[in-house]
């Protein structure tokens, strides 16, 4: 059995307070690798409105654009600017508005409870919450032979939210995944994991960056 968050090699890892701000490291990404990568994004959050509607304009320079997308359009815009090729964002909120990019997607496990009950019975979902980066719960969810190298792995915090979460009995899938990534971005969001932490939970998002990043480089 391959032991929790074993790394065959150290992927390039960065750490941002705020999702949308990974965007200039995939953009660097991109230019290293002289092709647009996929982006396999784990997130509470499902972050797939459209960046045209809200008025920001696509293709333009990376570092204005971060200015602009604080509501979940980065993924949109990343795809529309030819950043990246393809997004899969694995959520654990249900996606309420479709994504209108066709290579934008948003898939769920069946694992998971209805919204009410993660939020208002939170102790009934934190068996869910604890899987989150087992095998058990990430590998029906790469199917379609998705992610195809090259390829981002990319970490919302506030997809943590339980430490027991860090330490998964069968993590073969999310090591192998790091390992074969051309980059890992983590982002914060610490008042996002403040927010949504299980109670009792003593972690941020400060911490789980942190902890997530030192498996990767250690």
């Amino acid at each position: 059995m391959q032991p929790a968050f074993f790394v065959m090699k150290m992927p390039e890892t960065v750490i941002v307070d705020l999702h949308h701000e990974v965007l200039p490291f995939w953009e660097k990404c991109r230019d290293r690798l002289g092709r647009l990568p996929q982006v396999l994004s784990l997130d509470f959050h499902t972050d797939v409105l459209n960046a045209q509607r809200r008025g920001i304009e696509c293709g333009g320079d990376v570092c204005e654009a971060v200015k602009l997308l604080h509501h979940d359009e980065h993924f949109d815009w990343a795809l529309r600017s030819g950043v990246i090729c393809r997004a899969v964002i694995l959520a654990l909120s249900p996606c309420a508005v479709s994504p209108e990019h066709p290579a934008l997607e948003v898939r769920r496990s069946e694992l998971l409870p209805d919204m009410d009950v993660m939020l208002n019975r939170p102790e009934k979902f934190r068996s869910a919450a604890e899987m989150v980066l087992d095998d058990r719960y990430l590998s029906p969810l790469l199917r379609d032979g998705f992610p195809q190298e090259p390829y981002i792995l990319d970490i919302d915090c506030d997809y943590i939210m339980c430490g027991k979460a860090l330490e998964p009995e069968y993590g073969g899938v999310f090591a192998g995944l790091a390992a074969n990534a051309e980059l890992v971005t983590l982002s914060r969001e610490n008042d996002w994991v403040r927010i949504l932490k299980l109670p009792g939970e003593k972690i941020s998002g400060s911490y789980i960056a942190e902890r997530v990043a030192a498996r990767f480089n250690s």
